[in-house]
């Protein structure tokens, strides 16, 4: 049976790389970077310092190459702090209580035309900010055809929206509404800085956020606000924006109008041959688990294999990202089985393969332009970090009833509770909005980023690669407790590819910075390890450090 299983993955690995190259070559040609320029920046600008005009300032980014302003409606707040009257279509919708109101005073109430028109007279592409809201905009803004339209929000935001618009939809990151109906071929991600932001971060900062979102997640569209602070912040701002398009060019980028990714989407067909694959390595993997239920697997996996061929045809996006999470899931783990390779040298480049190949079926699985634009993604991060973890300590576990009855290192008992505080800290650290980045680890990471274009994921490079060296260096590699920390290495170097919206040549240079700098950090490591070995073990024979475990 193991045969016909590996005969399966093959396959599924040819069809894999297929749908690989596809979405290489959809990804490549897609080089352009449109930088938008933030107008209530301009406008609060030139009311702070009356001596430049908003002409002024549109006229000096038009000289420095920037040809898109992006145009605000005016907010709920600021109407209200300006004395305005509200519409009798946002009246009807204020809440009894004014603590309900601080919900609605950033949502969009009307443009004002006259600011498209100093746009316009000044040369310049204007980009309206739609923005969801639960009354309608009057849509002046079609009146200057503009060529993309910045969108973001909260709920739904249906087709009435763009009033049959063929303008560029820029989605802006972490706002992004369920756009009804999507369609994925005129949609390009924007990232952009906050203004309170702008205040605290230092240039270079700010160069390097706009750059890592550039190149590792796709952006094509940066939204730029001036400086309105400190000695000459209109120079500064100039500069800046100077800085960041020539590092963009030095990047290999080019400076234009963004334009959307090619349509690409797999055929269903090619989907089921690699979900073929996923299923064959989790009975394979359940049969080295469980090798005397051999029959109950093999029935249980056709079942399975042929309901999610069945969700493909109703659901297949759902479908899709259920594979994918299997895939993420069971090839880390298979990943310890350690069945390749005879040094050890071999042994963690096995396993580095076997969890690779976990992460093509992933790239295969989650095909499609709404993927790349992340419209869709994957699902199922926590789990992905936990279960691997899991079924390894599950595997190591289950020999342990004649180690219980020895004399236990009280120093294990501290060990296993700092383990417990770390894996908190690391289920807490997966996701975009888990636990805070420490200004420190900020900092070493924009250092490597620009020594090594991309940087190597830190679970991988400090932790996870370390410990499979630290793993396979010992006496029983296959039983050593440091498999549930190597196998976070190889969760985080699969976890890299389940982030569509990050080029895959950005995917494959992170994984093998992570694997090669992290082997050689785990054999200093162990060489750090053995020499103060000794001093650690001592115990001086009074047994003092120990305790006698309960039968």
């Amino acid at each position: 049976m193991k045969r016909v299983l590996s005969i399966i993955i093959i396959l599924a690995i040819i069809t894999s790389l297929g749908i690989f190259m596809q979405r290489w070559t959809v990804e490549v040609p897609n080089r352009t970077v449109e930088i938008v320029y933030d107008l209530p920046g301009l406008l609060e600008l030139s009311e702070l310092f009356g001596g430049l005009s908003l002409d002024q300032f549109l006229g000096d980014l038009k000289s420095a190459g920037v040809d898109t302003i992006a145009v605000q409606p005016i907010s709920v707040g600021e109407m209200m702090l300006a004395g305005v009257p509200l519409p009798g279509k946002v009246r009807e919708h204020l809440p009894d209580s004014i603590t309900d109101l601080g919900k609605l005073l950033t949502l969009p109430v009307e443009f004002v035309p006259e600011h498209f028109e100093r746009v316009a007279e000044a040369g310049l592409k204007p980009a309206p900010k739609l923005n969801t809201a639960p009354w309608d905009l009057d849509p002046v803004w079609l009146r200057s055809n503009p060529e993309l339209l910045i969108v973001s929000g909260q709920g739904t935001m249906g087709v009435d929206a763009f009033y049959g618009s063929e303008a560029t939809l820029a989605l802006v990151e972490f706002a992004v509404p369920a756009i009804a109906p999507a369609d994925s071929g005129t949609m390009v991600r924007l990232h952009g800085i906050s203004a309170p932001e702008m205040q605290v971060l230092s240039d270079e900062r700010i160069i390097n956020r706009y750059m890592r979102a550039v190149k590792e997640r796709n952006m094509r569209v940066l939204y730029v606000r001036p400086f309105v602070n400190g000695e000459d912040p209109w120079e500064r701002s100039l500069d800046l924006l100077v800085t960041l398009q020539e590092r963009l060019e030095d990047s290999g980028f080019t400076l234009g109008q963004a334009q959307p990714f090619a349509p690409w989407n797999t055929s269903r067909t090619w989907t089921g041959l690699v979900g073929a694959g996923i299923w064959a390595a989790a009975l394979l993997y359940a049969l080295e688990l469980f090798p005397r239920w051999k029959r109950f697997f093999l029935w249980s996996g056709l079942l399975a294999f042929a309901l999610s061929m069945a969700l493909l045809a109703v659901k297949p996006v759902l479908a899709q990202q259920g594979l994918a999470l299997l895939a993420a899931i069971v090839f880390p783990s298979l990943a310890m089985q350690f069945r390749w390779g005879k040094t050890a040298l071999a042994r963690y480049a096995g396993a580095a393969l076997i969890s690779l190949t976990g992460a093509l079926f992933v790239v295969a699985t989650l095909s499609g332009t709404e993927f790349l634009i992340k419209i869709q993604e994957f699902r199922g991060v926590k789990l992905m970090h936990v279960a691997p973890i899991a079924l390894v300590v599950f595997t190591l576990a289950r020999p342990l009833k004649d180690w219980l009855d020895k004399y236990i290192p009280i120093r294990y008992l501290i060990l296993l509770g700092a383990i417990g505080l770390a894996g908190a800290f690391y289920i807490l650290r997966t996701g975009n909005f888990g636990l805070p980045v420490l200004g420190l680890e900020v900092q070493a990471r924009e250092f490597l980023e620009n020594l090594l274009v991309v940087r190597p994921r830190t679970k991988e490079l400090l932790l996870g690669h370390p410990a499979l060296y630290f793993a396979l260096h010992s006496k029983e590699p296959r039983k050593s407790w440091w498999l549930p920390v190597a196998v976070i290495g190889q969760i985080s170097l699969v976890n890299t590819f389940t982030h569509t919206h990050t080029f895959l040549w950005v995917s494959l240079l992170r994984t093998g910075y992570g694997l090669f700098f992290g082997y050689l950090l785990g054999w200093l490591a162990l060489k750090v390890f053995n020499w103060g070995r000794g001093k650690l073990d001592r115990d001086l024979g009074f047994r003092i450090l120990r305790i006698r475990q309960s039968r």
